[in-house]
């Protein structure tokens, strides 16, 4: 009965994300192709975006790059994985991708008995792998929909935004306490943090790619959603391209020895729910 109840939720979603997709008129895309109906208002987002990034997130991640050791900054990051897993678990299971459940519920049980702070499981051969809602909602159909650049969260689309309020409900962490939409709660706070470090752990991580790509791009704008589309088709394929995919037209290649999770991309298996 959950399941069928998880599957109808499945359903509903897709169909709101075909309907916003279908109403922005988006035709007929060459493949790696980007549908940006509101590019200009994008740009507007995207420059107060990287304003942001200049002023605050670029100079702390490089404090804390260089002030954190990386032991400390690798449990950091292992702990924000590791409260990400109820979230990558129910999307593993909404895609009937049993074996990643299995692998991520594993994970979970493995780095338990240290919150996450140490990654046990890693070394078990349990790798770790992202999924969201976003990618559960490709696997059954949905396309990318028009592209969004959102304030201070940066590049996505109509699906995967659908996607991360989904994503928000399902947490658990949303439903210690008070109601999920309690502005003045703990678990506000904490979520808040969460975000914050996340951010700053992925911008200390990618301190020198990020900038070089600032530096030498002709277009840091049309590039970076390049790489957004990119990245989020080799998620949702788990690494593996589809048949007869190329590098579009124009793209640098960033991304294109990144398969999620650290799999191998031979040993990568495309999603498909199953029936």
């Amino acid at each position: 009965m959950g399941l069928c109840r998880m599957r109808r939720s499945v359903t509903a979603a897709v169909v709101a994300t075909g309907l916003l997709a279908g109403c922005a008129g988006q035709g007929e895309l060459e493949p790696g192709e980007v549908y940006d109906p509101i590019e200009p208002a994008n740009r507007m987002v995207f420059a107060v975006n990287d304003t942001v990034d200049i002023f605050v997130l670029q100079p702390t991640a490089y404090l804390y790059k260089e002030a954190v050791p990386d032991p400390v900054r690798d449990m950091v990051r292992s702990f924000l994985d590791w409260l990400k897993t109820p979230v990558i678990l129910a999307n593993d299971m909404f895609q009937g991708d049993w074996d990643a459940a299995g692998v991520t519920a594993s994970r979970f049980v493995a780095n338990s008995p240290f919150f996450g702070f140490v990654d046990n499981a890693t070394g078990l051969g349990l790798e770790h792998r992202d999924e969201d809602f976003g990618q559960t909602l490709a696997v059954y159909g949905a396309g990318d929909g028009p592209y969004i650049v959102l304030p201070l969260l940066g590049p996505s689309n109509a699906r995967d935004t659908v996607g991360l309020v989904v994503d928000h409900f399902l947490d658990p962490i949303n439903y210690i306490g008070d109601g999920p939409l309690d502005r003045d709660s703990d678990k506000t706070r904490i979520q808040v943090s969460r975000r914050v470090a996340g951010a700053v752990d992925f911008r200390a991580r990618n301190f020198a790619a990020i900038n070089e790509i600032k530096q030498t791009s002709v277009d840091y704008y049309a590039r970076v959603r390049t790489i957004y589309k990119q990245r989020r088709d080799a998620l949702i394929s788990n690494g593996t391209p589809p048949l007869g995919a190329g590098r579009p037209n124009g793209t640098s290649g960033e991304f294109e020895q990144y398969v999620p999770g650290g799999q191998p991309a031979e040993n990568a298996r495309p999603k498909s729910p199953s029936s």
